[in-house]
């Protein structure tokens, strides 16, 4: 009864996360800290205590925070440092030793370089119980800033939570004044492996190695930290100028997310080595610079690089799902039952389209470039949409083999799927992109997924509340004056927003789409702060000025702009809609929440502006805000929408209100 109750209290957690769970008996208190606790119990935990000692850590567990540690004991501690050892010796004059800084099995012989690893290893900024732990990874970077892996393990007998799939936490929960402490089994080993390096070491992903290696895209996969980002720890401006409201982005990591073919799976379609798999790529992208695997025009080369993103999605980011977390919860900000979605390039130079679509009989599960048509625009591509990333979890018990499978990396994260992901140009524009492309504002800046920005509060007090990017953190934004500020937790789309700020000027490019003509909108709000005096906002796209200048301090429901709520017009707001198309305007989607719990579309605040209706080509393209008032003022920058011009002007099925 006490395992099906467990079992429960975490399938609730993660299926209807804004349920309230009474915590009030579930979790022992025990009035320590965490250096109490492992000082109170020395006779099990003294090795771990000399590892934070050698750290220089052990009086950080004694500070005021809300902290999780993830606690191995001396039998865990002297198991794990033995295997290393052992490892080390065993491969130290072959041509590939395996060493990770521990060359003994004795606690005091660990260096203090490697304590100070494997301690922040086992060390999260925030309090997480199990029943916060879901699918995937742990929701906040553990003091390495590494994701930890989250995967759940049953039995007949048990139940358990591994973390990076190996340590299983045996006794949870435990309260301490600072935060939880979980006990687990083993040690958790630092991620060491990029990300081509662990699909690499994964006896289940040979032919796909085999193509990374031919095309030498491996080399692409290294970058990890840029050491020439220096703002770290220098003071932000804030919304409105404050100097305590902001904090710059902590790091600038590189990270990737790979999406990755089993060999089981590639043998199910026939393709059983890498020449198979080099003429499988050459009937989809061609037989251009076929003689030369490392160019970026040869069929292999295509087929690899659509695999990878250059950001770090673990599954329930891949679209914000089943997030709660300090200051956001996902299932708040969006309506229950509306399909999530969102777009991003992929290092082939084109574009995957990421869905959860909620109110289908798929809505349980995350796929790539999913198909809603009876039959594919093109019949060859049937075996190649709706794409599911397939949960650790599912993945590892599906086959013995893939049952110490870890997904984490030193520089990203791997996520098996279903089918074989191929790139069709014809089937991506006449199917899967012909529609309303909305992108979140957020999305455009990928290193806000690679350096916990992304759906992170900045701090556990209610200030510092945002994040100040600078010009030099992304290729995808150009600050030229102002402030570019990220905040999550906000009324908005995805419930996070990039706020534009005091006399900006910014620029965002554009992820690359089929070459075609397209209605451009950006969806905004207007806080309490942009509605005096005028606010005057110029649009540029690819550097041309796309309309009028903008007064972003006027609500919808002004003269101007025509908003009237559907409940006050007799036909549910079907006129006021074309009368607001003919102004330049639109209402918000109804897929999201207003701070009054209600529908975006029914808050005249939350509004789509449309822009230009123009011809988007090859290569690089830009929208730019800039600030033309005589005063200082602030954009809150909700999404981007990308329409083609059929879907706009299609009389037989009309955009609908989502």
């Amino acid at each position: 009864m006490k395992r099906i109750l467990y079992i429960l209290a975490i399938s609730l957690s993660i299926l209807a996360c804004t349920d309230d769970i009474d915590k009030s008996n579930r979790f022992t208190f025990t009035g320590e800290t965490m250096a109490d606790y492992m000082l109170n119990r020395s006779e099990k935990y003294s090795h771990i205590i000399k590892l934070f000692e050698k750290a220089e850590m052990f009086g950080f567990l004694s500070t005021y925070g809300q902290y999780t540690l993830f606690l191995p004991d001396n039998t865990a501690v002297e198991k794990y440092l033995a295997e290393q050892d052992s490892i080390y010796w065993a491969t130290k004059d072959s041509e590939n030793p395996i060493y990770i800084g521990i060359t003994s099995p004795l606690i005091e012989e660990l260096s203090d370089s490697m304590a100070n690893v494997l301690a922040r290893t086992h060390l999260l900024s925030a309090r997480f119980h199990t029943a916060d732990m879901g699918e995937g990874a742990m929701g906040t970077r553990n003091f390495n800033k590494r994701y930890l892996g989250v995967n759940y393990k049953a039995t007949d007998e048990d139940f358990h939570i591994l973390i990076n799939n190996l340590s299983a936490i045996t006794h949870g929960d435990n309260e301490v004044e600072n935060g939880i402490i979980h006990i687990v089994d083993r040690v958790i080993p630092p991620t060491q492996k990029n990300v081509a390096e662990q699909i690499a070491s994964c006896s289940f992903f040979k032919i796909f190695t085999a193509a990374i290696n031919e095309t030498r895209f491996c080399d692409s996969l290294r970058l990890d930290m840029d050491n020439t980002y220096l703002l770290a720890d220098v003071p932000a401006l804030g919304y409105n100028g404050q100097s305590n409201m902001a904090i710059y982005p902590k790091s600038k990591h590189y990270k990737y997310t790979a999406f990755v073919e089993a060999d089981d799976l590639f043998a199910k379609n026939g393709i059983y080595t890498l020449d198979d798999l080099k003429a499988f790529a050459r009937k989809w992208y061609g037989f251009e610079d076929s003689d030369n695997p490392r160019s970026p025009k040869n069929a292999l080369y295509k087929f690899v690089a659509y695999h990878f993103i250059e950001r770090e999605l673990i599954y329930n980011e891949l679209i914000p799902h089943n997030i709660d977390k300090y200051h956001y919860n996902s299932e708040h900000a969006m309506l229950p039952g509306s399909a999530r979605y969102d777009y991003f390039e992929t290092m082939a130079g084109n574009i995957i389209k990421v869905e959860k679509p909620l109110g289908t009989v798929d809505g349980a599960n995350v796929y790539i470039n999913y198909n809603r048509r009876e039959a594919p625009f093109n019949k060859e591509m049937h075996s190649h949409l709706s794409v599911r990333v397939v949960p650790l979890s599912e993945f590892t018990a599906s086959k013995e083999e893939y049952s110490m499978f870890n997904q984490m990396t030193h520089n990203g994260i791997i996520h098996p799927i279903d089918k074989i992901l191929v790139y069709d140009e014809d089937e991506m524009a006449g199917n899967i992109l012909n529609e309303r492309i909305r992108i979140d504002a957020a999305s455009l800046i990928p290193e806000l997924h690679c350096n916990a920005v992304r759906f992170n509060y900045p701090s556990q007090m209610p200030l510092p509340s945002e994040y100040n990017i600078p010009n030099e953190y992304s290729n995808s934004i150009h600050v030229r004056s102002g402030r570019l500020l990220y905040d999550v937790g906000v009324s908005s789309y995805f419930g996070d927003i990039l706020r534009l700020d005091d006399v900006f000027d910014v620029s965002f490019r554009l992820p690359p789409l089929p070459n075609r003509t397209y209605e451009i909108r950006f969806g905004y709000y207007v806080s309490a702060s942009t509605t005096k005096g005028r606010n005057l906002v110029q649009v540029y796209v690819d550097g041309k000025v796309a309309s009028l200048p903008e007064d972003i301090g006027v609500l919808s429901s002004s003269y101007e702009k025509g908003w009237i709520a559907d409940s006050d017009t007799y036909d549910n707001g079907a006129e006021n809609d074309k009368q607001m198309r003919l102004k330049g305007y639109m209402k918000a989607p109804d897929v999201f929440r207003t701070a009054y719990n209600a529908s975006a579309r029914d808050d005249a605040s939350h509004f789509r502006r449309i822009v230009s209706t123009q011809y988007i080509g090859n290569g690089d393209h830009w929208i730019r805000f800039r600030n033309i008032s005589d005063n200082k003022c602030t954009l809150e920058l909700d999404y981007i929408e990308l329409v083609p011009l059929k879907v706009v002007s299609d009389p037989l099925k009309p955009e609908d209100r989502h």
